[in-house]
């Protein structure tokens, strides 16, 4: 589980007529099982990449595609050693990255995001957790056509609901998050687990191998670092300003993390040195300060609309 080697996701061609054809066969059991309840349940369209994910894995551990009349709802697949397995989807027109670019030139990591309701439901049963990015193509509807190309899944590997619950990062509704270069804020409650914390698969089928024991080591594994390396260099910085970290023990910190270059603040640019250019006013800073803002992170001027 380290930052350096995240796993490699499995990649699986859901496009062509072969694809299509499984897709349609999703969608029309979704519209005979309509999904009406529910928080947070999604439309029809984000319903189908769950049930796509789920049919998707059975398919490959030779299951059949529908879940076994009265199944529990806290998982979507019970493996042959009795381990059940809750199947997570995320979708998107761009395919799972590990890393995504940004700005200041350190990658931020990628991550997975579980409804917090369901976390810490202790009804929702489930052993593990197997996280899966669908892409699809943009502005799809349903199951799409046989012509479209952008329709793969990605499977990411998996963890133990009890090590998700302890080590993943909750964020109440309106948290801001980041995403690469842009920042939004969550909607809902949110669990966030990042991919360099999952346990590799060599193969999909290699699931069927996955035992109780299994499932317990990961369950003792230590505490895992669920942030990016850029947000836990911000907060360490923090914490030295807080009196809580001494300045020498974050330079280690940074260095551990593998981090080169500055990274770039949650607010403007512009913002830090306008205040850099007020305390310099005040005399509070001396007058080269601006210059060696500047030299970490630039002004932007106004260029016009």
């Amino acid at each position: 589980m380290s930052l350096v080697s995240p796993p490699a996701p499995i990649e699986i061609d859901l496009s062509g007529g072969e694809g299509f054809q499984f897709r349609a066969a999703a969608w029309e059991y979704l519209q005979a099982h309509p999904n009406l309840t529910g928080a947070e349940r999604g439309s029809s369209d984000q319903q189908l990449l769950g049930l796509l994910a789920e049919r998707l894995v059975r398919r490959e551990l030779g299951q059949p595609l529908e879940p076994t009349p009265g199944q529990a709802a806290g998982h979507d697949v019970l493996l042959p050693s009795g381990v059940r397995m809750d199947v997570k989807c995320r979708g998107g027109e761009r395919p799972f990255r590990l890393t995504y670019d940004s700005p200041d030139g350190v990658p931020r990591e990628a991550k997975h995001n579980l409804f917090a309701r369901q976390v810490y439901n202790p009804s929702l049963e489930t052993d593990v957790y197997l996280f899966v990015h669908l892409q699809t193509p943009k502005r799809s509807k349903g199951p799409g056509t046989a012509r479209q190309r952008n329709w793969r899944a990605f499977v990411c590997g998996w963890a133990s609901k009890l090590r998700v619950a302890r080590d993943g990062v909750y964020l109440p509704r309106g948290s801001l998050t980041e995403r690469g270069g842009s920042w939004f804020t969550y909607r809902g409650q949110e669990v966030e687990f990042y991919h360099h914390s999952l346990v590799a698969l060599p193969s999909v089928a290699s699931l069927n191998q996955l035992t109780p024991t299994d499932v317990g080591a990961d369950q003792q594994c230590r505490l895992g670092l669920n942030l990016t390396r850029a947000d836990a260099t911000r907060i360490v910085s923090d914490l030295v300003g807080r009196g809580l970290l001494a300045a020498g023990d974050a330079e280690a910190f940074r260095g551990s993390l593998a981090v080169a270059g500055n990274v770039g603040p949650i607010l403007h640019a512009n913002q830090y040195h306008h205040l850099v250019e007020w305390l310099v006013a005040e005399g509070r800073l001396s007058s080269d300060a601006p210059a060696r803002l500047g030299r970490q992170m630039s002004k932007v001027p106004f260029s016009g609309v």
